[in-house]
């Protein structure tokens, strides 16, 4: 019973959660609606005929499955899209893909007729949405006949309640003898008429067979990589299961070892380490011990590898299946391989590129609890600009280890092609005491936070993104961006804290940028406080005409102290996570910390030339604690008298 209903998917506005049309299974993850119905869901124009952008997705929700009193809900992405502009009514269609199946739902795929010979006259149902019922109507009516190419006429049998209305669309219509699907309805003519437009089923075949070609090769059913530390080497191992999506048989799986010492804006350094320790010195395969193995039809046996390109940071393989082996269009297959570097050439992090036809990604970082591991996610382009935190990266204890996992399936929106997924990590065993340490740079650099490599004074320009944008909260992405970004400035300013232990009097910061991140987001810590200031979009409008000069310090070159000539007070406008509107009047130390960072989020340091005044210069630390020990200067006193002035509003970011 409601073997057809329970295809049937209702497709919702992506604002605000409303029902705009429907969807229905077609293949094991494959639904079909309108295209129409697809741009009103995202907003967009109803007949704009442009192709959505590449991993949009949807939200449908299933209606009749799920248990009593309850639904399941699916986020699809939008796999073939018809519609050239040239005529969209003929060409209205679009086809989804599930990003997690149906399997044992209830819900099974719907068959289409595309031949309509000796079925006009024909009667047929239809389902969609009723007034204010979850599970919907039914609707009957009979199969005129062809009203243009590929757009057909149903006659509606008018009933005063149960009525073809706005919602219907993409849905399909179907004899309810055989539950063959005829075609989709696309329109009717107006509210009040019974005719009903609908789009053959020659139409959803070809549609159908665009999706072919939108997945051909190898689609990655579950990309799955772990890295395992010894306290010396590591261990790599991957595991995707593959399916061949179409083309010629395969003989090989072609795959690469590269490795980077340095990350972030260390790119010159890592080429100059790797060339006096490469990858590999003689035979490729034996150096970093790689083995493979492939499991088709349940039968798991070691791969050939064979290096086709080797450099000093990266080798090229070829893993050939066994003897005349090959993976025919059709087959699934489990591809396995592993290989063993040495921290020398492998650096405190693993990341993964999202693979073209990715529809599960999962990553495992497995350090030995025995060194205090601390481990957190990003997530960018792969040219390592857009760079923002992982959400939800889970932690779990395995015997000695601490085991951090990251897993996402298609369905949800941070699994997008074109991203890098990483997990970075350092250990508070090796980390020297501050006191202790002449080269900072190096363990703030651990902490994710980017060094400076000329912080001299002349400077006309940081090493911070060049571009830093703003908050939008109009936004939910940025909302919850916002979110994971105060957190995660947080959490490296508590590992600060915790390598260096600063003044009571010290008020310490840190902006996203110096993180690599490109938000106009910052945290300060007042005097004398646990409690951080949030600063998200802060903008002066109000300054002191009274200035101090007074030392400062930077996390992004920790080595060396500058004068820099500040005002006394600020009025800061900022927004709060929550994205309300606040205006704070900060003095002193704290006016000083807060003007900082908010450079930062326009990408200057305090030794910029418009910054630093022109006789002063940065010292050493230690020359630096020389002189407050020899009491060689005194810490300026407040200005007696403020006054204050406005300043025009602008924001920093640009």
């Amino acid at each position: 019973m409601y073997r057809v209903e329970r295809a049937i998917a209702f497709v919702l506005g992506r604002r605000d959660a409303d029902r705009v049309g429907l969807a229905f299974l077609v293949g094991e993850r494959l639904m079909i609606t309108c295209a129409h119905v697809v741009n009103v869901a995202l907003g967009r124009p109803a007949r704009h005929a442009e192709p959505v952008p590449r991993n949009t997705r949807v939200s449908l929700h299933f209606a009749l499955l799920g248990p009593a009193n309850s639904w399941i809900e699916r986020s699809a992405e939008v796999m073939a899209w018809l519609p050239t502009g040239e005529n969209f009514d003929v060409e209205d269609v679009a086809v989804l893909r599930l990003g997690e199946g149906l399997s044992g739902s209830g819900a099974e795929p719907l068959r289409i007729k595309a031949d309509l010979k000796d079925r006009y006259n024909a009667a047929v149902q239809m389902w969609g949405p009723g007034h204010g019922r979850d599970l919907g109507r039914h609707v009957q009516g009979s199969l005129l006949g062809a009203v243009g190419k590929h757009r057909l006429q149903v006659d509606e049998v008018v009933h005063q309640v149960f009525r073809v209305r706005s919602g219907f669309s993409g849905g399909p219509v179907w004899d309810p003898s055989t539950s063959l699907v005829f075609g989709m309805l696309q329109a009717i003519t107006t509210d009040e008429s019974a005719e009903v437009l609908v789009l053959d089923g020659a139409l959803l075949e070809r549609a159908l067979a665009a999706v072919a070609t939108a997945r051909p090769g190898l689609a990655l059913l579950h990309d799955h990589g772990e890295v395992h530390y010894d306290g010396s080497h590591y261990t790599l191992r991957q595991r995707r299961l593959l399916r061949h999506g179409g083309g010629s048989p395969r003989a090989k799986y072609e795959m690469k070892v590269s490795v980077g010492r340095f990350l972030n804006d260390e790119a010159s350094r890592n080429l100059r380490h790797h060339a006096r320790h490469p990858l590999s010195v003689g035979n490729p395969v034996r150096d970093i011990d790689l083995q493979a193995w492939c499991t088709v039809d349940d039968l798991r046996r070691s791969m050939d590898v064979k290096a086709t390109k080797v450099r000093h940071e990266e080798i090229n393989f070829d893993l050939c299946f066994p003897g005349s082996g090959l993976l025919t269009p059709g087959q699934q297959a489990i591809i396995e391989y592993q290989y063993r570097v040495s921290d020398e050439i492998w650096g405190q992090w693993y990341k993964r590129n999202v693979r073209p036809n990715t529809d599960r990604l999962s990553i495992e970082a497995h350090l030995p609890a025995e060194l205090e591991p601390e481990c957190w996610g990003m997530t960018s382009l792969p040219s390592e600009t857009d760079l923002e935190p992982l959400s939800d990266v889970e932690t779990r204890v395995e015997g000695d280890r601490i085991v951090y996992s990251w897993d996402r399936t298609a369905e949800e929106e941070s699994l997008a092609e074109e991203r890098r997924i990483r997990l970075d990590w350092f250990f508070w065993r090796r980390v020297p005491d501050s006191s202790e340490c002449d080269d900072a740079a190096s363990v703030l650099r651990q902490f994710g936070i980017r060094q400076l490599r000329e912080p001299a004074r002349g400077r006309e320009s940081s090493n911070l993104p060049a571009r830093t944008r703003l908050i939008d909260f109009e936004s939910p992405n940025d909302r919850r961006l916002t979110v994971r970004v105060l957190a995660h400035l947080r959490r490296v300013a508590g590992w600060v804290n915790r390598y260096h232990a600063f003044k009571p009097e010290v008020s310490m910061g840190i902006a996203a940028p110096q993180l690599g991140m490109a938000y106009a987001i910052a945290i300060v810590r007042q005097p004398g406080s646990p409690d951080y200031l949030e600063l998200v979009n802060p903008s002066v409008v109000e300054r002191t005409d009274e200035e101090v000069l007074d030392f400062e310090g930077c996390l992004s070159f920790f080595d060396v102290r500058g004068r820099v000539l500040r005002p006394y007070g600020l009025r800061v406008r900022h927004r709060t996570a929550q994205g309300g509107d606040r205006d704070v009047v900060l003095t002193g130390a704290l006016a000083r910390s807060v003007a900082h960072e908010i450079d930062h989020i326009g990408g200057k340091v305090y030794t910029d030339t418009d910054r630093m005044p022109s006789d002063e210069a940065p010292v050493g630390v230690r020359q630096y604690r020389q002189l407050r020990e020899r009491d060689r200067f005194t810490p300026p006193a407040p200005p007696e008298r403020l006054t204050w002035r406005a300043e025009e509003p602008r924001h920093a970011a640009r």
